[in-house]
């Protein structure tokens, strides 16, 4: 059984995408227009064939839905499709072996090229983009981060992690420039865009 998933909160996009599929010899499309609804249907059941993700949905914060795919094991099942031309991000779904990156922006044809592809268990991926995005943060880092999103200060966090205030100013500090944020509360909006600072782990 072909069955797809659709999470996408454009009602014309959505619509038109289910019309796209259902020339491909799919049997079922499900849209949810939603991260909670996609959550629910994600754990409701595992036979979807494809699951075709936007960044951008409500309640979903940078990569975060995406990152829950992959948390579930389901990486090589999905594709992101979306307005976002983003290098860092399409670098991310690749290595987290998503089966693709689709640019909304595309051509009908390149577009339909693309989710056809995908289909068949082929990787595409958008190489167009070129913006300078941020580094990766390592693991103590978002950790950090996260704590900083929760309103936690240098010494609660020291507190929190077993670290001298020191320490975790030096992390804060690299965090911020590995981000290329301003300050803290930049740094963490950064984080928040970039999908560092999840919201649906279960």
């Amino acid at each position: 059984m072909r069955n797809m998933l659709i999470v996408e909160d454009h009602p014309l996009v959505a619509e038109a995408t289910r019309a796209l599929f259902m020339t491909m010899a799919v049997d079922h499309v499900e849209i949810c227009r939603n991260a909670d609804e996609a959550v629910k249907q994600l754990q409701a059941r595992d036979d979807w064939h494809r699951i075709w993700l936007d960044v951008g949905v409500p309640g979903a914060d940078g990569l975060s839905l995406v990152r829950y795919v992959h948390k579930l094991g389901l990486a090589s099942r999905a594709a992101v499709i979306t307005a976002s031309e983003n290098v860092q991000w399409r670098v991310d779904v690749e290595a987290m072996g998503f089966l693709g990156y689709v640019v909304k922006t595309a051509s009908v044809e390149e577009f339909s090229f693309a989710l056809n592809e995908i289909l068949e268990g082929r990787y595409y991926f958008d190489k167009r983009q070129h913006d300078r995005q941020p580094s990766h943060l390592t693991q103590r880092q978002t950790e950090i981060l996260c704590l900083l999103h929760d309103g936690l200060c240098t010494k609660d966090i020291a507190r929190r992690l077993s670290l001298s205030p020191g320490t975790v100013d030096n992390h804060i500090s690299a965090l911020i420039s590995a981000l290329r944020a301003n300050d803290r509360t930049h740094a963490v909006a950064v984080g928040m865009q970039f999908g560092y600072i999840r919201q649906h782990d279960a």
